[in-house]
């Protein structure tokens, strides 16, 4: 616990791109909308929209800007986004 940092999102420096606490729009190849919310792993809840800063796709996220497609490896196979939008709370 001596290593843990408390991370407060509405201080994000770089809010261009994905990060712990961006809420995050993303498109799929057909064009399916969803919004997600990347919160602590212990946070997750994926049926109200926040998923696990570990979790496959915020890993594929982290760092990408609106009009980046990142590929995600999924069980049920790969899978490309498009970031649409970046949002931080505040």
């Amino acid at each position: 616990m001596k290593a843990a940092k408390v991370v407060d999102p509405t201080r994000q420096e770089d809010q261009s791109k994905v990060w712990f606490g961006a809420t995050v729009t993303i498109a799929d190849e057909d064009d399916n909308h969803r919004t997600l919310t990347l919160t602590g792993d212990d946070e997750a809840d994926a049926g109200a929209g926040r998923i696990g800063w570990n979790s496959p796709l915020a890993r594929a996220l982290r760092g990408a800007a609106v009009g980046d497609l990142r590929k995600v490896v999924l069980p049920a196979g790969e899978k490309d986004y498009e970031v649409m939008t970046i949002t931080y709370p505040g």
